[in-house]
Order: structure tokens, then C-alpha cells, then sequence
């Protein structure tokens, strides 16, 4: 996942699913992973954390364990998950006078914590450390679209045997389009399934990260991922006809998507 100028270093393989209520903490790593490009879920119950956690598979899992803060049932939403998938790593914060036998039931050997003061940037350390001791993925998924390939075990992208470097959320991207090859998407989709969230009045994030995609694996190779006038985005083999394919789905001819 790509990093920002200022942690450079830092690297968070997995998408990061918190178990907490709003606290100037979790607002904070969670725009700080964003602008990392690091997926974020939020859990604020532990029935959520259970159904997201069955969704996403995240593997890195941020809870917020102090007193004031943490949701109820949390040491049972956290059994579930571990119960689910045993590859996870936990990041509990406590307080600063939590009893040693509350953090060991809590953390296991993979997992770290934080008591006292919650540091964001020392958060973020802490998931780097944790996502590198995490196993890899036994089971995956490898998706094949013509010349296109994506693997999401080894998070490799690769076209005509080229391999091709996509940040998190450009991954992500471009996941969705192969999943649902040959069918358009429109962008209100796309911007739930890969921000899970609304961007108010910014919607053209959308068209910034499928022109990202789009420089990347069609810099030498013929389009793929085509622009349907007010419908969305599509993504097909390359098709040797693409005037017929111009007629068929409605594309303008600078590949904007007109007014929707």
C-alpha cells in the first residue's frame, strides 16, 4: 500500500477494520490510513465488527479496549473473529493503569497494545510491525480478464506477463471492474464498494483513480477499461473491433462520461 511523504517507510498490507466508537484517535488513524491508501472499517458495535470482519477478511484489526471507549461485548467480537480466521493480528489500546491479566486476555503473542496515551503516529508504527509478522494468505483469489491478471494472495497485477504496480485503493479498483468483467458500473458502486464511504461533493474521485488504472495497464496495450455515457465504467478484454465497441456502449471519444 502506498505510504505519504512524511512515513515513507511504513507499510500496512491489509485492510485495517477498528472496533471502536468515535474518539479524536480513531478519527485520526482512520484519516491517516486513508490518505495512505489503506482500507478502512469501521466496527462500532461487535455485531458489526463480526459481519464486516466475515465481509472484508481484514487482517489487522485496531480495538479500542479503554474503559470509556471500548463497545460492548468486545472480547466476544474479537473470539468470533479469531474463531473465523486465525490469521489476524489485534492493536489493543488500554489505559494506563489496565491490570496485566485484562491485556493478556485480550492480546495474544502475534498481537501488540498501546496503554496510556494513544499515539497515532505510533499506531501506525505498530501496524507496519504487525502486518509484517502476519502469515501469508493459504487461499486467494485470481482473476483473468483477457491479457489481465490479478491475484489477490500475492496482490500481484500482471498483463501479457508484465507485472504492474497499483497502489491499495487502485488494487481495490481494479478488482471490482474484473469481478463484474463485461458489466457496467456506475460510479455510485464503485465509490461504496471501494471507499465505503460517500466522498459529499467529490465523485470525481472516481474518474481520478480509473484515469490512474487506465495509465497503468493500458500505457502499452489497447484499452480496456471503457467510459459508458451516463451509465459508468466497464472493463473487457481488448477487443480487436473497438469502433463497433464505440457504437455498442455509447463512449465519448475523449473517454468523459457526460452528465449522469
Amino acid at each position: 500500500m502506498e505510504t505519504t511523504p512524511g512515513s515513507a517507510s511504513l507499510r500496512i498490507s491489509s485492510p485495517v477494520l477498528i472496533l471502536a466508537g468515535p474518539s479524536p484517535a480513531t478519527n485520526e488513524l482512520t484519516q491517516r490510513l486513508r490518505s495512505m491508501d489503506v482500507k478502512v472499517l469501521q466496527a462500532p458495535s461487535a455485531a458489526a465488527a463480526r459481519e464486516l470482519a466475515e465481509e472484508e477478511s481484514p487482517r489487522l484489526l485496531v480495538c479500542d479496549a479503554r474503559l470509556a471507549r471500548r463497545i460492548p461485548e468486545l472480547d466476544a467480537a474479537l473470539e468470533a473473529i479469531r474463531n473465523t480466521d486465525d490469521q489476524v493480528a489485534v492493536l489493543a489500546w488500554f489505559d494506563a493503569d489496565t491490570p496485566d491479566e485484562d491485556i493478556l486476555g485480550v492480546c495474544r503473542p502475534i498481537d501488540d497494545h498501546m496503554a496510556g496515551s494513544i499515539a497515532v503516529d505510533e499506531s501506525l508504527r505498530r501496524l507496519h510491525f504487525l502486518s509484517g509478522r502476519l502469515p501469508e494468505r493459504r487461499e486467494g483469489e485470481r482473476l483473468v480478464v483477457g491479457d489481465l491478471e490479478l491475484d489477490t494472495t500475492s496482490r500481484t497485477v500482471t498483463r501479457a506477463g508484465v507485472d504492474i504496480d497499483l497502489s491499495d485503493t487502485e488494487f481495490r479498483l481494479l478488482r471490482l471492474l474484473m469481478r463484474h468483467a463485461r458489466t457496467v458500473l456506475p460510479k455510485s458502486q464503485i465509490l461504496q464498494e471501494v471507499w465505503e464511504y460517500e466522498f459529499a461533493g467529490q465523485a470525481n474521485i472516481v474518474e481520478l483513480y480509473i484515469s490512474y488504472v487506465r495509465k497503468k495497464i493500458e500505457a502499452d496495450w489497447p484499452r480496456m477499461i471503457h467510459t459508458v455515457r451516463g451509465a459508468g465504467y466497464v472493463l473487457r478484454p481488448a477487443a480487436a473491433d473497438h469502433a463497433a465497441q464505440q457504437e455498442q456502449d455509447g463512449e465519448s471519444s475523449d473517454g468523459g462520461e457526460g452528465q449522469e
